[in-house]
């Protein structure tokens, strides 16, 4: 069940990002925010997991091949995604950002119950929550930025 689970949920992942970029059009600073949660993830997950063995995917013994796996294929996409339907006004954001944040802890729920996610010392409440705010205020600040940029770039063009 832990593998099946991890599997299919790339699998939505990567569907509901096709499906997504169907419907909003791709921009550069989506794909650079999909390209800077790979480093993040990376980094976070193997200090947390591994180096500080808070917890581990699936088997001890393979879970930094998880977690390169997830630092690809799930947190990425899933970042893309938060940016390609990010509303534009303060408190639109703060009310997208809770819902994404409820909904993450939903999917580490039940990546928990499923034992993809193996507990050994992290505890969802209030570390997770505090990374998902810690998460989504570095994508907030670095895709507002980056849209800055290109915009007072494209002005330059013209």
């Amino acid at each position: 069940m832990p593998r099946q689970f991890f599997y299919i949920s790339i699998l939505t992942i990567i569907v509901a990002l096709l499906a997504c970029s169907n419907v909003r059009r791709l921009k550069p600073a989506n794909m650079i925010i999909g390209i800077a949660t790979v480093g993040f993830s990376l980094v976070f997950e193997n200090i947390l997991g591994t180096v500080l063995g808070l917890y581990y995917y699936i088997k001890p013994e393979f879970s930094v091949i998880y977690i390169v796996i997830a630092s690809i294929f799930i947190y990425p996409p899933l970042n893309i995604i938060y940016t390609l339907f990010l509303p534009r006004k303060r408190n639109n954001i703060f009310v997208y950002t809770l819902l994404w944040i409820g909904a993450m802890m939903f999917f580490e729920y039940f990546s928990i119950i499923a034992g993809t996610v193996v507990l050994t010392g992290w505890k969802p409440f209030p570390w997770s929550v505090i990374t998902y705010i810690v998460t989504y205020t570095w994508i907030n600040l670095f895709y507002a930025y980056l849209q800055w940029n290109m915009e007072k770039s494209s002005e330059n063009r013209i």
